[in-house]
């Protein structure tokens, strides 16, 4: 008989194999072949994963086959468990030999750097996937970009979305440069909202639309940077929303970002908007403590300075809206280091980043609120101040006393009289009211979709917040 750590060895590799069969040689590698860790006891297998977007993925997309394969291994008693190793959580921070500076985007299908380009460009570089900290904010955004690369054109079109500096730019960067280097016969092009709107203007200015649509509409897989900049402009969302259903029809790949969910786009055609929600929407959420950390030890890495634990975390601590914060507080502790040759202790950096925090901070006026509410819900500014008590005026007015109130602590008279000359009861019963929906989970209608209020409120804040 074989020991019974051959014996469970054995097991393994059948289910491997069995696995490998199953999916196919570059589907099983993947999502197994270097991701995931099997370990067998008795009938249980424990899976070991690196993060808790892959585990979703797996039981979503091979669950059932993975269950019928084991069982036929191990038995029908056989149980599969999931754990995220804590090893492998995070990517590693990769070193700065294989950082590459970005290339033009083309639609040409000879897409390899030259060989004997071996001088140095200035420029932003591309950064890859494996840069990318990942964690509980961003997992379901992350699974989906991996499902792109390894196999595009099953989720489309992706549509990424979250507040400024939280790596829509830096994911589609590092999608381009992951397709450009396993699949080199693909046709990738990546290109901002506003890029695509300038190629359509100056097509349509020199007669020559049939080139500009022969030059989107047949690449492999479209990436379109800020689409959000099509909202309120007509004629190019029509022509965005064909490049769409073609892209559709063909099973090939669109991905977006923007910094609102679809629904929000107030201005822009219900059907392109439909399709959008058609696909896969993913948002981005601001970092949690534990990612904001990773993000600083990994922009550390690559400005080849070392900070003392203690100075990491008050980074992460004190600069908590997006990643680019975080970047530009290690940016500065970097180069003090590096000219003084000393330890940048958390002293040093409450003290050197003092400037920064107060120039993070923005002041936030009663227009500014007023100015994302009416744009959220479609109103004018005249409108919202009116004496109109209808339920589609009055429920943005209460909101946006009540942001008001929260995010200014602007006197209650004072609210009130911006908001159309009314007294400050009013606005202590709107402050009221919206905070007792809140509490019973309540939800607020915006055009034809009904929302959960807090998540809307959440949504208010960032704009408003974001500037």
């Amino acid at each position: 008989m074989l020991p019974e750590s051959n014996s469970v060895n054995l097991q393994i590799k059948t289910i491997q194999q069995l696995l490998q069969e199953s999916l196919g040689q570059r589907r099983y590698q993947n999502w197994f072949g270097g991701t995931t860790v099997l370990e067998l006891h008795d009938a249980d297998l424990t899976v070991h994963v690196q993060g808790p977007y892959l585990v979703k993925w797996i039981q979503q997309q091979f669950g059932q086959d993975f269950q019928s394969i084991v069982a036929s291994v191990v038995g029908p008693a056989a149980k599969i468990s999931y754990e995220v190793g804590q090893e492998v959580f995070l990517s590693e921070i990769p070193t700065g030999s294989e950082y590459k500076t970005r290339p033009m985007a083309s639609v040409s299908r000879t897409t390899s750097e030259p060989v004997a380009a071996k001088k140095r460009i200035f420029g932003k570089r591309a950064r890859s996937l494996s840069e990318f900290a990942i964690g509980p904010s961003n997992e379901l955004a992350m699974a989906a970009v991996h499902q792109v690369v390894n196999e595009p054109g099953t989720v489309t079109p992706l549509y990424l979305h979250s507040n400024v500096g939280n790596g829509k730019s830096h994911l589609l960067e590092a999608m381009r440069l992951r397709l450009r280097k396993e699949n080199p016969q693909l046709q990738v092009l990546l290109l901002t909202a506003e890029q695509f709107t300038n190629y359509f203007t100056q097509a349509l200015s020199a007669k020559t639309l049939p080139s500009f649509r022969q030059k989107f509409r047949n690449v492999d897989v479209l990436m379109v940077d800020d689409v959000d900049f099509l909202d309120g402009k007509k004629g190019i969302q029509d022509e965005f929303l064909h490049t769409l259903k073609q892209f559709e029809d063909g099973q090939r790949q669109i991905v977006v970002t923007a910094n609102r969910h679809p629904r929000l786009l107030g201005r822009t055609s219900e059907e392109l908007v439909s399709r959008f929600v058609a696909g896969l929407v993913c948002r981005l959420e601001n970092p949690d403590l534990e990612t904001r950390e990773d993000i600083v030890r990994r922009h550390t890495a690559r400005q080849q300075a070392k900070f003392p634990e203690p100075t990491v975390q008050y980074i992460a601590s004190r600069f908590q809206n997006n990643g680019r914060e975080l970047e530009g507080a290690v940016n500065i502790l970097a180069t003090w280091g590096q000219m003084t040759k000393k330890t940048v202790t958390v002293t040093v950096a409450q003290r050197l980043l003092s400037r920064l925090e107060r120039d993070c901070m923005r002041i936030i006026r009663i227009a500014d609120v007023e100015d994302a509410v009416c744009s959220l819900f479609g109103i004018e500014e005249e409108t919202l101040k009116s004496k109109t008590r209808k339920q589609n005026v009055a429920q943005p007015r209460m909101l946006a006393m009540y942001l008001t109130r929260v995010l200014t602590e602007t006197p209650y008279s004072e609210i009130g009289e911006y908001f159309g000359g009314r007294n400050h009861s009013t606005v202590m019963s709107a402050e009221r009211k919206i905070t007792e929906q809140l509490n019973e989970n309540g939800t607020i209608r915006v055009s034809t979709e009904t929302w959960e209020l807090q998540d809307l409120i959440e949504t208010l804040k960032d704009r408003i917040q974001a500037g």
